[in-house]
């Protein structure tokens, strides 16, 4: 099946990007790790966050401790109020799989405020990603007209291993949480919290269960189960939270008198560019130039997948299907674009596929069909052309299984229009741990801690580790962003 080039590689989701001043390596064998100022700054953005910046050296393959090392970098915010500095930390886990942790943080600083008070933050670039020896691959200038068969995804996949300085085999989420235990143990910390979004409530939830004595406290936010396989299910739930959210703009007065049955227009514009693919001449939004693009059908669910992770791109989607409906494709496609171009430098595509294709894509079942769904067979498609190339790490045979915890107290968070990690989800995952809770976010799409009376939520958690003392009924003042009603915002 032709892809878009530029898709092929960029996907799934990905955060942001870091700058540092300065940093130092300590010598692996010493029980210590060396910071230097540095600031922590989001791409393309003034956002940064002032840090202590660091690295440890680890052998790449645990268990050849005499063979090649790679640096992990960390970075470290100094609790405010140094004399009322709590002895546990918070430790940060990023998405992806393949975001850095560093790279990440300015945009989740404002939710670590108030726990920064008491509390360092620590924030390692698990193996692969950031500034712990990258995975990355030049994948060339973003476009959308120029396809690619799933055969040339395989060359591309096999360029891009061939480029790394690199085994992928040891760049699995249960050997990235053996470095934060380094780290942890070089730091002197004797328990820590854990807090992750996305791909990093599993690699929260890998350290749980291998490190349960060192935790005192989890959030996971948006969270993968550990029985998820990655890539597998995104098709049906990104139809599932569409259907939400045309739901919502139907049960809206003005906003079903606006645009009517969402669901029929999207369904009809993705018979259209089945059956005809559209060209149109339009000014890149990260350019200025103008360039011929063309849109598939694979453009077209990738700008609505994309376009529907958080809230406020949700109430995007009813005025740009409207335009695209009535011939106007570039709005939508210009979304698409700029969307991509935030993903390009964000993620660090080897790391994703050392997990994907080690933890997930070998357990994908053989009768998979999802035709018959926006995205169709498009992501398991390029999964699996990838990880035909792409080197496989072990994992245990437990690793999907559920690991009951009866001690930690862990709260669960989930938007309720997350078109990636459902509700569904948040309740399977919260089945292992006896002392826990779930909060399903009204109106919300993927990441939700930033969001309402959450921050201070999350500070109250973090300060007594008692779920009793947390008032769940605050969420229910959150809700989604109105619909754009025209191009100049929602009504007033």
């Amino acid at each position: 099946m032709p892809v878009p080039r530029s898709l092929t590689w960029r996907l799934p989701s990905a955060l942001f990007l870091l700058s540092l001043s300065s940093w130092a390596i300590a010598d692996s064998s010493n029980n210590s790790i060396e910071f230097s100022p540095c600031e922590l700054v989001l791409p393309g953005t003034s956002l940064s966050v002032k840090a202590e910046c660091g690295s440890r050296l680890v052998p790449e393959n645990p268990a050849d401790p005499d063979g090649r090392h790679i640096s992990i970098n960390l970075a470290r915010i100094a609790a405010l109020k140094q004399a009322e500095k709590s002895p546990d930390p918070v430790f940060f886990f990023a998405g992806g799989p393949g975001q850095s942790a560093t790279e990440s943080y300015p945009i989740v600083a404002a939710v670590m405020t108030d726990i920064n008070e008491t509390r360092d933050i620590i924030l390692v670039d698990q193996r692969g990603t950031g500034g712990s020896n990258k995975l990355t691959c030049d994948d060339g200038e973003i476009e959308l007209e120029l396809e690619l068969s799933v055969a040339e995804v395989a060359q591309q996949t096999r360029e891009c291993l061939a480029s790394l300085q690199a085994d992928p085999r040891f760049y699995t989420t249960t050997i990235g949480m053996q470095d934060i235990d380094h780290v942890r143990a070089a730091l002197g910390y004797e328990k820590i919290n854990l807090i992750g979004v996305s791909y990093g409530t599993r690699a929260a939830q890998v350290y749980l269960r291998e490190y349960p004595q060192q935790v005192r406290s989890v959030v996971l936010d948006s969270v993968v189960p550990p029985q998820l396989l990655l890539g597998l299910e995104h098709a049906r739930n990104l139809d599932s939270a569409l259907r939400k959210i045309f739901r919502r703009c139907q049960q809206e007065q003005a906003c079903n008198d606006r645009f009517g049955n969402l669901g029929s227009q999207l369904s009809s514009l993705r018979e259209a560019v089945i059956n005809t693919p559209q060209t149109l001449r339009m000014r890149m939004p990260t350019t200025g130039e103008y360039d011929d693009v063309l849109v598939s059908r694979d453009v077209l669910a990738v700008a609505v997948r994309l376009l529907s992770y958080s809230s406020e791109t949700q109430a995007l989607l009813p005025i740009l299907l409207e335009q695209a409906s009535l011939g106007d494709w570039q709005p939508l496609t210009a979304q698409a674009l700029m969307q991509v171009e935030n993903l390009d430098d964000m993620l660090a595509r080897g790391m994703e596929l050392a997990v994907l294709c080690s933890e997930d894509e070998p357990f994908f079942p053989a009768d998979i069909d999802q035709d018959n769904t926006l995205l169709g067979q498009l992501l398991v498609d390029l999964v699996q052309a990838q990880c035909e190339v792409w080197p496989r790490g072990e994992v245990a045979a437990d690793f999907h299984e559920p690991r009951a915890n009866d001690q930690v107290p862990v709260l669960l968070l989930s938007g309720e229009y997350d078109p990636v990690t459902p509700p569904r989800y948040g309740e399977q995952a919260a089945e292992q741990f006896a002392n826990s809770a779930h909060w399903v976010i009204p109106g919300k799409g993927h990441s939700v801690m930033r969001h309402g009376c959450l921050p201070a939520q999350l500070a109250i958690f973090m300060a007594s580790a008692d779920l009793s003392e947390l008032d769940p009924s605050c969420i229910e003042s959150i809700g989604p962003a109105p619909f754009f009603l025209s191009m100049t915002g929602p009504s007033p």
